[in-house]
């Protein structure tokens, strides 16, 4: 096969991923994008990797949690650079590529992070105060005038006025 025709590194759906590297040696691209973290499993071809999760990096995304994960040393990451791209899209390759693979780590297809269901818990409860301000009794509205011509009532004379007996 002429090594000029295939892309470098893995591929996952229609991305094509880096070259795998051991996730204590990876350093994230300068730019936002994916990555997912690998483990070694020989029943996967043509590169013997199976995906555990994948993650969003850049922009907001906080990675310190690579740092939590037990035997690092065992595990690859590949990563999918995405200059210029919103949090947004992202977020739906992510989805895509968790709903196609169901890794393990993101057992649910298309799970949410925890992150993301606290953002989605602010939003829900946001939606509900406004359709509870909507179904609210409503407060004593002031008395409204009357449409149309109304007389105004003469005045009442004064007290010290004489009055004609």
């Amino acid at each position: 096969m002429n090594p000029y025709l295939a892309a470098a590194g893995i591929r996952f759906n229609d991305f094509v991923f880096s070259e795998p590297k051991r996730l204590v040696e990876w350093t994230p691209p300068k730019c936002a994008g994916i990555c997912a973290i690998l483990a070694r499993d020989s029943n996967w071809a043509p590169k013997p990797f199976q995906p555990l999760c994948f993650l969003e990096f850049g922009n907001n995304a906080d990675l310190r949690r690579l740092a939590r994960i037990p035997n690092t040393g065992a595990l690859f990451v590949a990563a999918l650079p995405m200059p210029f791209s919103t949090t947004a899209q992202r977020t739906e390759i992510r989805n895509e590529l968790v709903g196609a693979y169901n890794p393990p780590w993101q057992a649910a297809a298309g799970a949410a992070l925890p992150d993301e269901l606290a953002h989605k818990l602010h939003e829900l409860r946001f939606l509900l105060a406004g359709i509870d301000r909507l179904f609210e009794a409503p407060s004593e509205a002031p008395p409204r005038r009357a449409i149309g011509f109304v007389p105004q009532p003469a005045p009442a004379p004064e007290k010290n006025q004489l009055t004609p007996a």
